[in-house]
C-alpha cells in the first residue's frame, strides 16, 4: 500500500513537472514570437514565403548590381516599406528578402508592384497579349510617357570542365522593348530602335549624333534619350 502510495506521489509529481514544463517551453515559444513581432514590426507580411534554394559555387554571381542584399524601397500588395534589404536573382528571375532572424525569403512575384533597387525601378511585368509582348518577369523602367522602355537582365550558368575540376560561371544577356502605339518593339540595337521610331528616324539619328550617343558604350542613355526625344517631336507634329 505504501509502494502504491509513493509511486502515485512520484507519478503525479512528474506529472506536474511536465506540465510545467510545458508551460515554460510555450511561454517561451510565445516570448520569442513576440521579440520577432517587435523586431520586424509591419514589415511582417513581406516574410511569409519560401527560402531561397542554396546554388553551387561560382566564379561570379548572377545578382543585379550587387551580391550582396542592399536597401531597397518596395512596394508589396499595396504598402510602401521605406527601407528593407533585398537583391534581385537574374538567374533563377526571384526578388529576395533578408529577413531580420537571417533568412532568404522569395517574395511572391504578383505582389510585387516596384521596388527601387540601386538607383533603378524594377517592376514585375505580366505578359498583356499586346503584339511583341515580352514575357512575365521582373524589369527595369528606363522610361514611362507616351512610351515606354523595359530592360530585361538575364544570368545564364555555363559549366566548362578542366584537368582542376569543374568551372561554373554566369554570362549575361540584356534585351530592351520598347512600348508604343499598342505594339512591343524587341530592340537590340541602334539600328532596330530607329525603326521602332519611324517616322522621325533621320532627325533621330542627327540627335544622336550631335549628342555623341553611343549604342555600345551606354545603351540605356541611348535608347531613353532617343524615345524622350521622339515623344517631343510627335507631340510638336501633333500640336495644330
Amino acid at each position: 500500500m505504501q509502494t502504491y502510495k509513493t509511486t502515485m506521489i512520484k507519478t503525479g509529481s512528474l506529472i506536474l513537472f511536465i506540465f510545467a514544463c510545458g508551460h515554460l517551453f510555450s511561454q517561451s515559444i510565445h516570448d520569442a514570437t513576440m521579440v520577432y513581432m517587435q523586431t520586424v514590426g509591419e514589415q511582417a507580411p513581406l516574410y511569409y514565403g519560401s527560402l531561397q534554394e542554396g546554388r553551387l559555387r561560382a566564379i561570379n554571381h548572377p545578382y543585379f548590381g550587387s551580391e550582396q542584399y542592399s536597401k531597397a524601397r518596395l512596394s508589396y500588395r499595396g504598402i510602401v516599406y521605406p527601407e528593407v534589404m533585398l537583391r534581385l536573382d537574374l538567374n533563377r528571375d526571384e526578388l529576395v528578402i533578408f529577413s531580420p532572424d537571417g533568412r532568404q525569403i522569395v517574395l511572391f512575384p504578383e505582389y510585387v508592384d516596384y521596388v527601387e533597387l540601386h538607383g533603378n525601378r524594377i517592376i514585375y511585368f505580366c505578359n498583356d497579349g499586346l503584339p511583341g509582348s515580352p514575357s512575365t518577369g521582373y524589369y527595369i523602367v528606363l522610361h514611362s510617357g507616351n512610351s515606354t522602355i523595359l530592360k530585361k537582365q538575364i544570368a545564364s550558368r555555363t559549366e566548362k570542365t578542366s584537368q582542376t575540376g569543374v568551372e561554373r560561371k554566369f554570362t549575361f544577356r540584356t534585351t530592351f522593348y520598347l512600348h508604343k502605339d499598342g505594339v512591343y518593339y524587341t530592340i537590340r540595337n541602334k539600328r532596330g530602335l530607329l525603326r521602332a521610331l519611324y517616322p522621325h528616324k533621320e532627325k533621330l539619328r542627327q540627335f544622336i549624333s550631335s549628342n555623341r550617343l553611343n549604342y555600345r558604350k551606354n545603351a540605356d542613355e541611348l535608347i531613353t534619350r532617343a524615345v524622350i526625344e521622339y515623344e517631343k517631336l510627335t507631340s510638336l507634329r501633333a500640336t495644330p
